[in-house]
């Protein structure tokens, strides 16, 4: 019989778990436990306890050989950095564009008659339609506070992953959002390392003849044989994978790619996770807790100097009450000297140095994530032209700039993958879409995100420039709209072109046709 009393918490976790820890490998192993780690440290749980696990500080026991309880705290700047960063990635109103093929002619499209071909007039309600759809499933997702989150997860773990689902019981697609240490991908053995697959698993209770018990849940995707992604869904047995319950039976979902869509931060998807600026950022936030740590100590130690007695008889320090305005009945000693009670105040100037420090180190942090010392919450912008904020922000929008590369390239695979995934259920009996818009995608699936800063921009400016360009032929109004980061561009453009026939009208009607074409 086991002896748990011998086994530390670690101990007893990898015992439970162990059949599960030996199906998922150890490279697996290993780069869950550091995003479960980095996960724990966002948290808070910045300090270590004797067992090597993170806790937080009041969780701290003394350490031995003390005389008083250190201060423990947690200073987390740690997870301000990964929330600030994240809403500088994700936080802009970003818009999806479809591009239009051009049919016509461009010459023709130049021509004051011009009227689009059928060709092109269907390319244009085949994109128009495209892109309403992707921003109906963003607005169903809401997708601009989730990716945020995506934002913050990615840069915690170095990945994060979307699952796309669709229910057949009110016929909508939904991405939901998975952490990547619940998450392990399958790749091709070949030279081409494709992506064949992917399994999601989850701890949880399971009652098993009235006894809750620890279970996993685990779902599988398979590129199978036969060219189809295969999908199951059941609960096992945390100490032996026993089966406990079948969720879905394994079966043919009709795609032949696996509809999830993984965000590293890393492109190189078979590297190995974990190692990113975070190990750099959690080392200099262990330096501020340590520091503000032992500046609080300090402080004590300076407020509450050391009151020595001097030539009194024994038992006096006991008698001694420690409180604002105390007095002290002291008797001096046999020897007839006389008594001295007095402070001893520490000579330690430690102040200035430690304020220079602390903020050395702090810059540090920003430095390494690239956000600079300041919030654009905290700046007079009314001061401050574009150009100045572009410099001022340099750093962090490189940085912003460059994650938006992976970030893109990602967003219009998994829009990608959306649509594919709907045109494979255009048969369902609920489908919550416009069929003809789905089956008029066919297979050109190209669109892009175009992505904006979180800054102010100077909207008088902006548009007078736009307005500049358009009327000396350098942009075209669908740019022009574009650059504004207007969603759903050819909407705001027949908008725009309804006002200009609405105005018109009223100006007949006021003024009457002949008098119109008089002034014309």
């Amino acid at each position: 019989m086991t002896d748990y009393n011998l086994m530390s918490p670690e101990d007893l976790d990898e015992f439970v778990l162990e059949p599960f820890r030996q199906a998922l490998g150890k490279e697996t192993v290993e780069r869950i436990s550091k995003q479960l780690d980095n996960y724990a440290y966002y948290e808070g749980r910045q300090h270590v306890d004797e067992y090597g696990n993170l806790v937080k500080a009041k969780d701290l026991t003394r350490p031995p050989g003390l005389d008083y309880d250190p201060t423990r705290y947690a200073t987390n700047y740690f997870k301000a950095i990964v929330d600030r960063k994240a809403r500088w990635q994700m936080g802009g109103k970003h818009g999806i564009v479809v591009p239009r093929k051009q049919i016509d002619p461009i010459e023709d499209t130049l021509r004051e008659d011009y009227e689009p071909s059928e060709a092109q007039r269907k390319e244009n309600e085949r994109a128009e339609g495209y892109e309403r759809l992707l921003y109906q499933l963003w607005d169903e997702n809401k997708m601009r506070s989730r990716l945020i989150q995506a934002a913050r997860d990615r840069l915690i773990a170095d990945r994060v992953v979307c699952k796309i689902v669709f229910n057949p019981r009110n016929g909508r697609l939904y991405w939901i959002w998975t952490p990547d240490y619940q998450f392990i991908p399958i790749f091709s053995d070949d030279d081409f390392k494709d992506f064949i697959g992917a399994v999601f698993f989850k701890y949880r209770k399971y009652d098993k003849g009235g006894e809750e018990i620890d279970a996993i849940q685990i779902q599988r995707y398979k590129i199978e044989i036969d060219g189809y992604c295969y999908f199951e869904d059941a609960i096992y047995n945390a100490s032996d994978l026993s089966l406990l319950e079948t969720i879905t039976p394994k079966g043919s979902l009709g795609l032949d790619f696996v509809p999830v869509q993984m965000f590293p931060v890393n492109e190189l998807l078979t590297d190995s996770l974990g190692e990113s600026e975070i190990s750099a950022l959690r080392e200099q936030n262990d330096v501020l807790n340590q520091m503000n740590e032992d500046a609080i100590d300090s402080l004590k130690f300076e407020m509450f100097p050391m009151t020595a007695i001097l030539n009194a008889t024994p038992g006096t320090a006991d008698k001694m009450q420690i409180s604002p305005g105390a007095l002290v009945e002291a008797t001096s000693s046999s020897d007839g000297k006389q008594v001295d009670i007095k402070k001893i105040e520490s000579g330690f100037r430690w102040k200035e140095a430690f304020k220079d420090q602390y903020m050395r180190v702090k810059a540090a942090m920003h430095e390494i994530s690239g956000l600079p010392q300041v919030v654009p919450q905290e700046l007079n912008f009314g001061g401050l032209n574009g150009e100045a904020l572009q410099v001022l922000f340099h750093d962090i929008i490189t940085d912003t700039e460059e994650h938006w590369l992976s970030w893109g390239y990602n967003l219009a695979e998994l829009h990608e993958k959306s649509i594919r995934y709907l045109q494979a259920r255009l048969d369902a009996p609920i489908f919550a879409y416009d069929k003809d818009v789905v089956r008029a995608i066919g297979d050109n699936y190209e669109n892009e995100i175009r992505f904006v800063l979180p800054l102010p921009d100077n909207r008088k400016e902006l548009v007078e420039l736009l307005g500049d360009e358009v009327a000396s032929g350098f942009e075209s109004t669908k740019g022009a709209i574009e650059r504004l980061g207007v969603e759903n561009v050819q909407a705001k453009i027949q908008e725009i072109e309804s006002e200009r026939i609405r105005r018109r009208n009223a100006s007949v009607a006021s003024y009457g046709e002949e008098d119109v074409e008089d002034g014309e």
